[in-house]
């Protein structure tokens, strides 16, 4: 590589030399880089996917093509620091000449970035050390753009499946949306069971707002967010002088949904009171205001969900069997994430879509890394995790593209993924264990501890031994402990 003209560093001198002749009518562009990173061949391809002519580029860095699959660092003129670049010289040694292909972006004259398939070799001189690298790239837009009117064509055949806020055309989500469908359609009890973060909450705005109380009120209720003494209070209200704070009277979120429908989210949450209580509002829609003796009377769907396993929690006594019954009239369970990882190309459009409304940036989508990445992972949290992660991305991403880098810690460091994915997995095994197993307190000499640390609040000594608040009611019950 020791000659020039007036566009590229050549063979050998002269006006046009075949070497050149033959470089120029390749159809996929080629760039031959030195050792150092400088840019010593570029053909016409090149210029015409670039708009940089050969002029412009020869002798300079090939950090100008902003390519994604490399690392670039700035602290040293911008040299290049990709896979080949630094694992080619010590290969070379080996005898062994690397050869890449990735599917990438780079950053054309105008800044805008154009999907290419990069293949690229490592170079030798006469005594075998590396010299360089040559590297063709090949124009994918016109596929790229094939790939999203098949994925816009099949999202249109599809919209009309679609139910509510749910992302997703998997054979699994089409499942949920049929049953979505025939749950809305009635005024049955519904009990949506899935993991923590796999949209619970959205399969039951959905139900209510494809029926026919849609235009009544939606009331949620978490019941594992409020203490046994106040859940029943927020279900069906109290009248002043109830208990101590109860200044004035207060209406239940059952009155407050008359004519809508109440969704009770973690309903394997409340204490066997609670239960007993909610089994006769379901059974005759009747019920009385804390401290209040005249009885009330209202009209509301009742909706359910739960990330626990109610039939291994009616087995060891924490649920009761007939409530559990009453409410799993039509179930509906939702698939986790990685069980349905089709659908994340869409969930992650929607959540940039999203996103960038609400943030007024314009991030285009996600590099191959991070879609890789993606499918890799086995998403513990399930969609929340997803949308979360891409949220995170928001705030560290500053170009066009979400990078791998972009990502929280335990999702792109392979080793943290995999010791995450591992805990969660450890967690859901153990979540319904008993008390003296995941706890490992087996008499009610180490309850009474804990819960005289946790000043006798329940809900405290059951987060500190990783249970149920109602297991931790059924043991003081079971070795008559009482505060």
């Amino acid at each position: 590589m020791n000659g020039k003209t007036n566009n590229t560093t050549v063979c050998s001198a002269g006006e046009l030399p075949p070497c050149q002749l033959i470089l120029d009518i390749l159809p996929a562009g080629l760039i031959m880089v030195d050792a150092y990173g400088l840019i010593r061949t570029w053909n016409q391809a090149m210029e015409q996917l670039t708009g940089y002519r050969a002029e412009e580029v020869l002798g300079g860095s090939c950090t100008v093509l902003g390519c994604e699959s490399c690392e670039m660092n700035n602290g040293n003129g911008g040299s290049p620091k990709c896979r080949l670049f630094t694992e080619a010289p010590k290969n070379m040694k080996k005898g062994t000449t690397l050869v890449e292909q990735v599917e990438c972006s780079i950053r054309t004259k105008e800044g805008e970035y154009t999907p290419v398939l990069k293949s690229a070799r490592a170079l030798t001189d006469e005594d075998g050390a590396f010299c360089g690298m040559i590297e063709t790239l090949t124009d994918i837009r016109s596929l790229k753009k094939l790939e999203r009117d098949l994925s816009a064509l099949q999202e249109s055949t599809q919209h009309d499946q679609n139910v509510g806020r749910l992302v997703g055309t998997s054979d699994a989500m089409r499942n949920v949306y049929e049953r979505v469908r025939l749950a809305a359609q009635s005024f049955a009890t519904v009990l949506i069971r899935g993991e923590t973060g796999t949209g619970k909450e959205l399969v039951a705005e959905a139900i209510h707002e494809s029926g026919p109380r849609s235009e009544a009120p939606f009331v949620k209720v978490n019941c594992s967010a409020l203490p046994e003494n106040l859940l029943e209070s927020e279900l069906f209200g109290h009248i002043r002088g109830a208990f101590t704070g109860a200044v004035e009277n207060k209406m239940g979120r059952f009155e407050a949904a008359d004519g809508g429908t109440v969704f009770l989210d973690e309903i394997g949450d409340i204490s066997p009171v609670t239960q007993l209580k909610l089994l006769r509002f379901l059974q005759e829609r009747e019920f009385e205001r804390v401290g209040e003796s005249k009885t009330r009377k209202v009209d509301v769907r009742v909706i359910c969900a739960t990330h626990r396993n109610l039939r291994d929690l009616v087995q060891t006594g924490e649920f009761r069997e007939d409530l559990y019954y009453r409410i799993r009239i039509f179930p509906i369970d939702l698939p986790p994430l990685r069980e349905r990882k089709t659908d994340i190309p869409r969930l992650v459009e929607t959540y940039i879509e999203r996103f960038n409304k609400e943030t007024g940036r314009n991030i285009k989508g996600i590099t191959n890394d991070v879609r890789h990445c993606f499918m890799d992972h086995c998403w513990p949290g399930n969609v929340r995790e997803l949308e979360n992660a891409i949220e995170h991305a928001y705030v560290t991403c500053e170009g066009d593209y979400i990078g791998l880098f972009d990502l929280p810690p335990e999702i792109r460091i392979v080793e943290w993924r995999n010791a995450h994915c591992d805990e969660e997995e450890n967690r859901s095994a153990n979540e319904t264990s008993s008390l003296s197993v995941s706890g490992g307190v087996n008499n009610a000499e180490e309850l009474r501890k804990v819960l005289e640390e946790s000043g006798w609040n329940r809900s405290e000594a059951a987060r500190r031994l990783g249970v149920n608040r109602s297991t931790v009611w059924r043991r003081m019950k079971q070795w008559g402990i009482r505060s």
